[in-house]
């Protein structure tokens, strides 16, 4: 019987790029996002995992409206990135990110 794997501790170098990430902001609001890409809003809604309803609330104005949380702006992100710059990215992070399935 093989022992368990124990976790790698991080280098340096791996911590300061962890905390670089921690403290940096999405590079686009919600605003930039469908400004740049015709996406309705159900599919916005599936790229930041919340419901219609939630996204709606985004795009409406006096007391219902509500902002997108960080993590969602960070979801748009990663779907800009991906829309935008998928063929430069290493083939490793195009399987990582968008691991096709003949299903889609």
């Amino acid at each position: 019987m093989s022992s368990p794997k124990l976790p790698r501790p991080l280098t340096s170098l791996q911590l300061k790029r962890l905390k670089a990430y921690i403290y940096a902001e999405p590079i686009l609001d919600l605003q930039e996002f469908v400004a740049t890409w015709d996406l309705n809003r159900q599919l916005i809604a599936q790229v930041c995992r919340v419901d219609l309803r939630t996204v709606n609330t985004w795009f409406s104005q006096g007391r219902t409206h509500q902002q997108p949380q960080t993590y969602h702006l960070w979801y748009l992100t990663t779907a800009h990135i991906i829309l935008g710059q998928y063929e430069y990215l290493p083939e490793f992070l195009q399987a990582l990110l968008c691991p096709f399935d003949d299903d889609y």
